[in-house]
Formats: structure tokens, C-alpha cells, sequence
């Protein structure tokens, strides 16, 4: 088993980013969702470090990354092109969730230089809103500090997880990592619904890009990935039986044989 090596690098902003690199052979980039850290994908590395070089970074506000007064998926955008210059050229490009936005929108600014890009459910507004007037509701918890209901408010109202399955999902240690991450996701939420619901602009992608998405996801999230591999130029779906938008935790070894195929598909000549 390859090992951890951490490491800093800045932003454009002066930010410094905190990352692990790990494994051999090709660059890949992994840029994680809301409420997580880079920590969340580690058993994912394990397995997908026997195939690619991965560099697995915490966004900007959590773990190791500072962070700055002014926020906008813009400050994404270039937390990501940092990482990619460390990376090299024609890195891959993973995100998942609210990471998975952030990469789409470095893809329509910048491009990959010949790397792949794969988007596991990125949160758009397909349904609707996704946080909408709810937002409020969720912003009220957390200045009150009370960021364990915030957690169970957003789950159900904007992951849209039932109701009976927040006493299952507070079993999981999932639950103590997401608590104290809550008051980043205020941020996000509102820079989801700017995005709007028109995903003509993600037609200007031109990088090999693959979706992925679960069967038994949250279904604005299963119908973000199907609806995008629509618009994106050539793009390619998978959808992993049986799981949800967590596949990376569930099953680390399958949802890497799942990225490594995406990886040796989108190599093969169109």
C-alpha cells in the first residue's frame, strides 16, 4: 500500500491548499463535496492509488486550507487550477457533489489540456431549488450554533435524505465528521441555486468528460448527472447499482474500478 505524502501549495489568492499525494501513474485531481475533507478519501485512494497519482486536497474553509473573507465558486475555480498546475499536464479531474460543480465550472473557464473530467452527482437545480427559502432555515441553526440540528435540517431538506433514516446516518462516523463542517455548506447552498437551472452553458465542455451517478441516490441528484450527459458534448454515464451519493465511502474498491474504466474509456480515440 502506496503511502500518504502531505503537502501545501497556494491559490491565486495567497490561500494555502492542504493536500495528500498518493500512487503511481497518471495525475488525478480529486476535489471533494460539502461537510467533507480530503479525509473522506482515503479508502478511495487506497484503491485507486494502484492506478493513478492522486491528489486529493481539502477545499478551501476545512481541515488543513485556509480559507478568506470573500467566498464565490470563482475561489473554487482557482483552488482547483492550483492544484492542477501541481499536478502537471493533462491531469485528470475528479469531483464529487458541490465539488463536482466547482470542477464543471474550471472545465467551461479553463479546460484539461487532455485530461478527463468525471463529475459523481454534482447538485444542480434540476427539481427546482435546491436550498431556495429553506436556506434560511438552515443559516438560523448554525448562528445558533447548533450545528448538530443544522446537519439533520439539511439532510432532509436539501439532500432530501427521509426522515427515518437521520437516526441510521447518526450511527455512522459520516455523522461526526459532517457536524462541525456544517457552517461551510451556508456558502454553498446559495452558490447552487445562483447556478440556476440552464445547463446549456456546460455545453461548452470540450474534455473527455464522464457522470457518474447511483441508482438509489436522491433523485434530483440522479437526474443532474442524466440530464448533463445530455448537454456535455460526447460525454459518458455511469450509474452504479444500488448506490448513493456516498459509493466512494460504501464501496471504495467498486467506485474505483468504476473511475479507472471512465479513465481507460475516455483514453480510447473517438
Amino acid at each position: 500500500m502506496s503511502e500518504l505524502e502531505h503537502h501545501e501549495t497556494a491559490s491565486s489568492d495567497g490561500t494555502l491548499i492542504a493536500y495528500f499525494r498518493r500512487g503511481s501513474g497518471p495525475a488525478l485531481v480529486v476535489t471533494h463535496g460539502s461537510i467533507a475533507t480530503k479525509e473522506q478519501w482515503i479508502p478511495a485512494s487506497e484503491a485507486l492509488a494502484e492506478h493513478v497519482t492522486l491528489y486529493v486536497y481539502d477545499r478551501r474553509g476545512r481541515g488543513g486550507t485556509g480559507d478568506a473573507d470573500d467566498y464565490s465558486l470563482a475561489h473554487e475555480v482557482a483552488d482547483i487550477a492550483a492544484m492542477m498546475e501541481v499536478a502537471g499536464p493533462g491531469a485528470h479531474l475528479l469531483g464529487h457533489s458541490f465539488g463536482a460543480l466547482a470542477t464543471l465550472a474550471y472545465a467551461r473557464e479553463h479546460g484539461l489540456d487532455g485530461g478527463t473530467l468525471i463529475a459523481y452527482e454534482p447538485p444542480l437545480a434540476v427539481q427546482g431549488a435546491v436550498a431556495g427559502e429553506r436556506l434560511a432555515g438552515y443559516r438560523e441553526r448554525v448562528d445558533a450554533g447548533d450545528l448538530d440540528g443544522a446537519l439533520e435540517y439539511a439532510l432532509v431538506n436539501f439532500v432530501r435524505v427521509p426522515a427515518e433514516a437521520i437516526p441510521f446516518i447518526r450511527e455512522t462516523p459520516l455523522w461526526g465528521a459532517s457536524v462541525p463542517l456544517t457552517p461551510t455548506w451556508v456558502r454553498e447552498l446559495a452558490e447552487i441555486d445562483a447556478l440556476g437551472s440552464d445547463l446549456s452553458p456546460y455545453a461548452e465542455i470540450e474534455d473527455p468528460t464522464h457522470l457518474i451517478a447511483g441508482t438509489a441516490t436522491t433523485a434530483f441528484l440522479y437526474q443532474s448527472a442524466h440530464d448533463l450527459v445530455k448537454v456535455i458534448p460526447d460525454a459518458g454515464i455511469t450509474d452504479i447499482e444500488g448506490a448513493d451519493h456516498f459509493a466512494h465511502l460504501a464501496d471504495p474498491q467498486g467506485f474505483a474500478r468504476v473511475v479507472v474504466a471512465a479513465l481507460n474509456t475516455a483514453a480510447v480515440p473517438r
